[in-house]
């Protein structure tokens, strides 16, 4: 992805019969923008912060063109949802050829409005071309414009060509109902002048070329850059994911996490691994669960690959998230995880995104990490965050997972992580999580899921348990599964009133 400022020259805007205060166009929708603009200058953005834009901008297209929901613009901006801009448009070009092109502009606009009302017309609303289909998502390219300062020419007749530099300014022009808009990148690209580029935006708005001279028309300039990528479904990120939870979760030191595995996981008790197809382990602090997790894992003969489900805890990113680093950061060693099994599963799986966001600060993969990497330490580890989901999506996940796996050999090894229910007194707590371990045990994934719906039992990898169990099923290895241990945080905290449960099962 980068900065640029090229662009072709596919911004169309039509006629309207009657001034609004919300005007939607061709390829454009405005907000009053022709009195009193706010004077604005460029938006002060980092490299970082211009990526997760463009991010965000393809997740929006992508949600939009597979019709299903998407975290709110402003929660994925965070901290840059506000600033403000003149506008924003979306580009889609596909090998070199514009695909769509639409925009929003206001006097002084928040950029998340601006972005999401871009990349939503843009995916579906460009009346020259048809929607963007969700087979064409990984072919297409994208360039994100930000647009700014915009300025009315006060100038009269002729004089006006002097008040546009080419290279810096856009041009919107507004005669009645008739109004068109270039951004800066097309008289760069069509090596235009100052007039030739005053012509082609009169042309633009259905006027005539010499239109931009006349007293009765609006003239405005305003300033933008584009910023230029590949549109995926999902998009890459770091090679390495770093530590976020060390120190908290589990210990901060490579010899303190040493000591700590030496004493969950001693030589002398360590059981006689067998190939068990699937997990669910606890994900607290080592302190409350870290045994269990312990013994379940050192139950399993671990695969070379391993897939790891767990639910999203926190805002920004993807709602499926599937992790694109090539290697997980804990203290004293890396983990690595396997890129390509995350580009097959993103590209196979409906709704599932290569997406760095929504991992980077999780922690429901992080605290197995060095257990695995102890228990097997060639292991690769592929990271998928689960955010939301109805239960015909979720078996619809698994039934594609299945299908991915059905011919790898060896089968990655799936973990459910999860917690079971949170933040009930210790008697209650118990109850609603033999009603959820009940449901597991008849191997029905519908029957977790209505459960846990039905009791409002607050076991957080509710989603990512269902996924696991529908893909085992698909697979005809889910025939059986084993209660390892059962705990509440009150055996390790001695708070019986506020408890989170934890449970560790094998599948097979």
């Amino acid at each position: 992805m980068r900065r640029n400022n090229t662009f072709s020259p596919g911004v169309h805007v039509g006629n309207s019969a009657a001034r609004r205060r919300r005007l939607n166009y061709n390829s454009m929708e405005e907000t009053n923008v022709e009195s009193n603009p706010t004077k604005q200058s460029k938006p002060a953005l980092s490299n970082q912060q211009e990526e997760l834009i463009f991010r965000a901008a393809g997740r929006r297209v992508a949600a939009t063109v597979q019709s299903r929901a998407c975290e709110p613009m402003e929660a994925v901006l965070a901290d840059t949802a506000q600033t403000p801009v003149y506008g924003a448009f979306v580009s889609l070009k596909r090998a070199g050829q514009l695909r769509s092109c639409c925009g929003f502009l206001g006097q002084s606009v928040p950029l998340a409005e601006a972005l999401d009302r871009a990349a939503v017309r843009a995916a579906k609303d460009d009346p020259r071309f048809p929607p963007i289909s969700p087979s064409e998502l990984g072919q297409l390219d994208m360039e994100v414009w930000l647009l700014w300062a915009p300025e009315p020419v006060a100038a009269q007749g002729e004089d006006r060509a002097k008040a546009v530099t080419i290279g810096k300014h856009g041009l919107q022009i507004a005669r009645g109902a008739a109004r068109g808009l270039l951004l800066p990148g097309v008289a760069v690209d069509h090596n235009l002048d100052p007039v030739g580029f005053l012509q082609q935006v009169c042309l633009k708005a259905g006027l005539p070329r010499d239109a931009w001279q006349r007293d009765d028309t609006t003239l405005m300039t305003f300033e933008g850059y584009a910023i230029r990528g590949r549109l995926s479904p999902g998009q890459s990120g770091p090679e390495v994911r770093p530590a976020t939870v060390a120190g908290t979760f589990y210990p901060a030191r490579p010899d303190q996490i040493r000591r700590a595995l030496d004493e969950m996981l001693p030589e002398k008790e360590k059981p006689q691994p067998e190939p068990w197809p699937g997990a669910m382990v606890p994900h607290a602090g080592w302190a409350y669960s870290g045994r269990l997790v312990a013994a379940v894992l050192s139950r399993v003969e671990i695969p070379e690959q391993v897939i790891i489900l767990c639910p999203k805890h926190r805002p920004g990113g993807a709602e499926w998230a599937v992790a694109p680093h090539r290697t997980w950061a804990v203290p004293g060693r890396d983990v690595e995880s396997d890129p390509n099994l995350a580009r097959q599963l993103a590209q196979r799986v409906t709704g599932l995104e290569l997406d760095p966001l929504a991992h980077r600060q999780e922690h429901a993969i992080e605290v197995q990490l060095p257990l695995i990497a102890r228990l097997a330490p060639h292991a690769r580890v592929v990271g998928i965050t689960i955010g939301s989901g109805e239960l015909a999506s979720l078996l619809q996940f698994g039934q594609q997972l299945a299908e991915v796996l059905r011919d790898t050999r060896p089968r990655p090894l799936l973990v459910i992580s999860s917690d079971m229910n949170h933040f009930a007194n210790d008697t209650e707590t118990r109850r609603l999580d033999r009603l959820a371990l009940d449901a597991i045990e008849t191997l029905d994934p519908a029957r977790l899921y209505e459960t846990v719906r039905q009791y409002q039992i607050s076991m957080c990898g509710m989603l990512p348990a269902v996924i696991v169990m529908e893909t085992l099923r698909q697979l005809d290895c889910l025939n059986r599964c084993e209660l390892v241990g059962y705990s509440t945080s009150a055996e390790s905290s001695g708070d019986t009133d506020r408890v989170v449960g934890y449970a560790g099962m094998l599948f097979g």
